[in-house]
């Protein structure tokens, strides 16, 4: 039962990283690194596949809550600070 599960999760995780245009090497090397990125983006993943989204669907989901994080202009990572 566990090897299935972890199969299923290792094809969602490498199903969305494809569709993100991310080799699943690179994108696991710098996981290992714990760069921020990869860490947010595998957290992301690893609970969409634990409620049972669809691949489709999680690609949906990352996309919207990356353009949030990133180009939010009062709190997103690449906003200018006022001063």
């Amino acid at each position: 039962m566990e090897y299935l599960e972890y199969n299923s999760k290792h094809k969602f995780m490498s199903d969305v990283l494809k569709m993100l245009h991310l080799k699943m090497d690179t994108f696991m090397y710098n996981l290992a690194h714990h760069t921020p990125y990869e860490m947010v983006l595998y957290n992301w993943i690893d609970k969409l596949y634990s409620k049972g989204t669809s691949i489709e669907d999680a690609i949906q989901l990352i996309y919207k809550a990356r353009n949030i994080l990133l180009l939010n202009p009062k709190n997103g990572l690449c906003s200018t600070p006022t001063s």
